[in-house]
């Protein structure tokens, strides 16, 4: 049987104890001024910042700054260059991955075509950082400018290992530098607004790697794991050959029977589309696939848990260490019940 994380306050929501930092986001990215650019970029950026996101990155970076003693209301050009670089790179992400939708809408590409959809991604990156140089800090537009880098470097990554195999290793680095890097730079950003002491801003850049590389994991899990009728169909890395952490401890497993090896192996590399779900669930399960992925996780959100427990109690140390929780056991559910049939209960 599968063993679960359960959080120590499950379903709780983040939302109910920092409503006055997402609000605080998101109009002040409903109110953003975009009128110094040209109308036809004015239209598709605001549709792409538009859509309804988690605002997960600019919010750690938020809580940082509050646990280091900072006030929420002095980050406002550092999180508009965070998010709208991760907006820049999700626009782009679409394009790449041939992505029709994003949060439950028509990708901007879909929508508006390749050729606008490249220049409103570049049009989010140079405003991003234009804000960043209006924090006034040259550290901010450094490390906002490194992980623009290490992003593209992270995605270039992943197009070249499709339908190729890589070792855990390889994929964790990918994974780093493609989605954990942001979270990285997050922290780091509030460190840097919080107290801008160079301790206080490398430790939060490990505690941001860290929950950046639970966060993709968890991911990997739910890519899998969602139900069938959702949004997002499930198993779409095997059948688009990009690689996973589920995808790579399988067949890398001493007791993976070679049958559904060979098959796993023929849909990766697109020999074949005969995808049977609750094969690909029952063959990470039973490969311990499903455990170690789950125990890579924890492992990261654990050494994440460390850095915060270094700091004084607050409220926003409080809600960093439940963003962790809420986020690592939100798929519990769906593992459970999975659990639940594979034991024949």
């Amino acid at each position: 049987m599968v063993s679960v994380p359960r959080g120590r306050r499950e379903g709780k929501t983040i939302t109910k104890n920092r409503q006055h930092q997402l609000e605080f986001i998101n109009e002040t990215l409903k109110e953003l001024d975009l009128s110094h650019i040209h109308p036809l970029l004015e239209t598709t950026t605001k549709y792409a910042i538009s859509t309804d996101g988690k605002r997960l990155r600019p919010l750690i970076a938020i809580l940082c700054t509050e646990m280091l003693g900072g006030d929420y209301r002095d980050t406002r050009d550092m999180f508009l260059a965070l998010e709208l670089i991760h907006n820049a790179t999700l626009v782009h992400d679409d394009i790449i991955d041939g992505d029709m939708y994003r949060r439950g809408e028509p990708s901007l590409f879909s929508e508006h075509g390749v050729k606008k959809a490249v220049l409103t991604g570049d049009a989010l990156l140079s405003i991003g950082l234009m804000y960043a140089s209006r924090t006034g800090k040259p550290e901010i537009v450094g490390w906002l400018a490194e992980t623009a880098l290490k992003m593209v470097q992270g995605i270039t990554l992943q197009n070249q290992y499709k339908r190729k195999l890589m070792s855990v290793d390889e994929y964790l680095h990918m994974n780093y530098l493609k989605s954990g890097s942001l979270f990285e730079a997050a922290s780091a950003l509030g460190g840097i607004t919080g107290s801008n002491d160079p301790e206080d801003v490398k430790k939060l850049a490990h505690f941001g790697k860290c929950f950046g590389n639970a966060y993709q994991i968890r991911d990997d899990i739910i890519d899998t794991f969602t139900p069938q009728d959702s949004e997002n169909s499930p198993n779409n890395d095997l059948l688009n050959g990009d690689p996973s952490l589920l995808l790579l401890y399988a067949l890398n497993s001493d007791s993976i029977d070679e049958e559904d090896k060979t098959k796993f192996l023929s849909i990766y590399r697109g020999e074949s589309k005969d995808l049977n779900v609750e094969q690909v669930r029952r063959v990470y399960e039973e490969t311990g696939s499903l455990q170690k992925a789950i125990d890579k996780m924890q492992e990261f959100s654990n050494m994440a848990k460390e850095i915060l427990n270094g700091y004084p109690e607050s409220d926003a140390k409080e809600s960093l260490y439940e963003l962790l929780e809420q986020y690592n056991s939100s798929f519990t559910d769906v593992l459970y019940k999975l659990s639940d049939v594979t034991q024949g209960h």
